[in-house]
C-alpha cells in the first residue's frame, strides 16, 4: 500500500513512526521542511507549501497514493480533502466545509447552538467596544478569542492573562481593528482534558483522553504555546473526571458532527479532536479542531496498536470497523524540548546535538518537530523543537525517569516543562476539582 502524509512537526512524525509499523507499506510525505525523523521513515520526501494545493495534490496523484492523511489545520481550511477528492484519492481529513469547526469558531458555537443546543459557555461575537463592555457585565470575566485559527495561541483569559477590564476591552479593540469581530466567553472554572476520535461516516472511536500543559512554563505561567506536552492514564480517562463526564463529552461528540453533517450534507472521514472542561456544573466544550491534537497525537500514536495503515484506509473508506482499534493498556507521557524563549521570542536558530542511543535505551522515544538536520547535529527553526515520549504505569512514574534523562541529554539553549504528568500536580488537579464539586477529600 501508498500512503500519503501531508505535514512535517511532530504530530505528523508520530503518524509516521505508528504508519511504519506495517514494514510493507511505503510512506510518501508532502512537507515544509526537512523533519530528520519523518525522513528516516519515507520512502520519499517533497519540501513545499502545504497550502500550495496544485503542488500538493500533483505530488500525491503522480504517486498513486492509496490514500493521503492530512495533519494540519491550515491546508485542510483551504479545501486540500476537496481537491485531494477531485483528484480521485481518498483522505483522511475532513472537507472544507467541515473544517470550519476549527477554523471559523463563531461558525462552531453558532453551530452548537442552532443544532445541539447545550454544553457551550455563554458567548457572543461582537464588533464594538460597547458590545463587549456589555457581554462582560453580563458574564463578569471572559476569554477573548480571535475567530480564526491562531495555532493554539491567540486565546487569552481575564484573571490570567488579562488582569482588568480595561486591558481586556483594549485587546477585544485590537481585534475588531484587525480583523473586524471577536468572540467572547464566559471564563470556565475546572480541568481540561482532550478526547480526540476516529470517525468514519456514522462511526465514532474514541482514544484515550489525555491532558495538554499549554502553558510555556511550570506552573501554568506565562504565555500560551502550541502545547508543551501532554499524559494519559492507563484506564484511558482522568483522575478527576467524574463518573458522567466522558458519557457527556462522548455525547457531545456525537451530536456536534451529526449536526455538522446536517449543515454540510457530506459525511465526516478523518480526526475530530474536543477540547472539554469538566467543572463544577458539568461538561463545557471549549473548541473543536478537524485534525489530531498536537502533542496528543503522540500520546495516541504511542498507545495504537495493530496495523495503522489498514486502520486509517478504512477510516478514509468509511469502512471502520471499531472493534479494530486498540489502544495498549498503559500510561503514556510526552515533553517537548524548546527554544529558551518560545514562545515569545525563540531567538536565532541554535545548533545542537542529542544522544539519541541514551534516549532510546531508557525506553523512550524522540519526536522531531520545528528542526532540521545539520550535518551532524540538529538545527532549531523557532518553534517546538522535538519531544521525548515513552510508556508506563503511571503518569508520574513516567515523568520522574523522563526527568532523569532529560537532566543528562537536554541540549543546552532548550528547555521544557518538568510538570507535565508530574504525580503531584495531577493529585492537585483531582483536590481541586474535588473542592469544585462540593466533595470532602480524606
Amino acid at each position: 500500500m501508498k500512503i500519503g502524509l501531508l505535514g512535517s512537526g511532530g504530530r505528523e512524525h508520530a503518524m509516521a513512526l505508528a504508519l511504519s509499523k506495517s514494514r510493507r507499506d511505503a510512506l510518501f510525505v508532502f512537507a515544509s521542511h526537512h523533519n530528520p525523523g519523518i525522513e528516516r521513515l519515507a520512502e520519499r520526501v517533497n519540501i513545499g507549501g502545504l497550502t500550495d494545493l496544485p503542488r500538493v495534490v500533483d505530488f500525491f496523484r503522480s504517486l498513486a497514493v492509496d490514500y493521503v492523511v492530512i495533519g494540519p489545520e491550515a491546508p485542510v481550511s483551504v479545501g486540500v480533502v476537496d481537491q485531494l477528492h477531485q483528484a480521485g484519492i481518498s483522505v483522511v481529513g475532513p472537507t472544507r466545509s467541515q473544517s470550519l469547526i476549527e477554523g471559523d469558531k463563531s461558525f462552531m458555537r453558532d453551530l452548537s447552538q442552532r443544532r445541539v443546543g447545550w454544553g457551550s459557555p455563554a458567548w457572543r461575537l461582537v464588533q464594538t467596544r460597547q458590545e463587549a463592555a456589555d457581554f462582560m457585565a453580563q458574564a463578569g470575566q471572559v476569554a477573548v478569542k480571535p475567530t480564526g485559527l491562531t495555532g493554539g495561541k491567540g486565546v487569552q483569559v481575564m484573571g490570567v492573562h488579562l488582569q482588568t477590564t480595561t486591558e481586556a476591552l483594549d485587546l477585544v479593540e485590537d481585534w475588531i481593528q484587525k480583523v473586524g469581530q471577536v468572540l467572547l466567553e464566559e471564563r470556565l472554572v475546572g480541568e481540561e482534558f482532550s478526547r480526540m476520535v476516529f470517525v468514519s461516516d456514522d462511526v465514532i472511536v474514541p482514544m484515550p483522553v489525555a491532558q495538554d500543559f499549554k502553558y510555556a512554563y511550570d506552573g501554568d505561567t506565562g504565555g500560551m504555546t502550541g502545547g508543551m506536552g501532554s499524559y494519559t492514564t492507563a484506564g484511558g480517562s482522568m483522575p478527576f473526571l467524574g463518573p458522567d463526564d466522558l458519557i457527556q463529552a462522548d455525547r457531545l461528540i456525537k451530536e456536534t458532527l451529526d449536526a455538522l453533517a446536517a449543515e454540510t450534507g457530506q459525511a465526516y472521514r478523518g480526526f475530530l479532536y474536543g477540547q472539554f472542561m469538566t467543572t463544577a456544573d458539568g461538561i463545557r466544550v471549549i473548541e473543536y479542531n478537524a485534525r489530531l491534537g498536537d502533542p496528543e497525537a503522540i500520546n495516541a500514536m504511542l498507545l495504537l496498536q495493530g496495523d495503522v495503515a489498514a486502520l486509517l484506509d478504512q477510516v478514509a473508506s468509511g469502512e471502520l470497523d471499531p472493534g479494530g482499534v486498540v489502544f495498549a493498556p498503559q500510561a503514556s507521557l510526552c515533553k517537548y524540548l524548546v527554544p529558551a524563549g518560545y514562545p515569545d521570542d525563540p531567538g536565532d536558530p541554535q545548533t545542537f546535538t542529542l544522544d539519541e542511543e541514551r534516549v532510546n535505551e531508557a525506553n523512550f522515544s524522540i519526536i522531531y518537530a520545528s528542526v532540521v538536520s545539520a550535518r551532524d547535529a540538529y538545527q532549531t527553526l523557532g518553534s517546538r523543537t522535538l519531544a521525548i515520549a515513552g510508556l508506563g504505569d503511571e503518569p508520574g512514574e513516567i515523568s520522574s525517569r523522563m526527568e532523569e534523562l532529560i537532566a543528562r541529554v537536554e541540549p543546552r539553549g532548550l528547555r521544557h516543562r518538568k510538570d507535565v504528568g508530574d504525580a503531584d500536580v495531577i493529585r492537585r488537579k483531582v483536590n481541586r476539582m474535588a473542592r469544585l464539586r462540593g466533595q470532602r477529600q480524606d
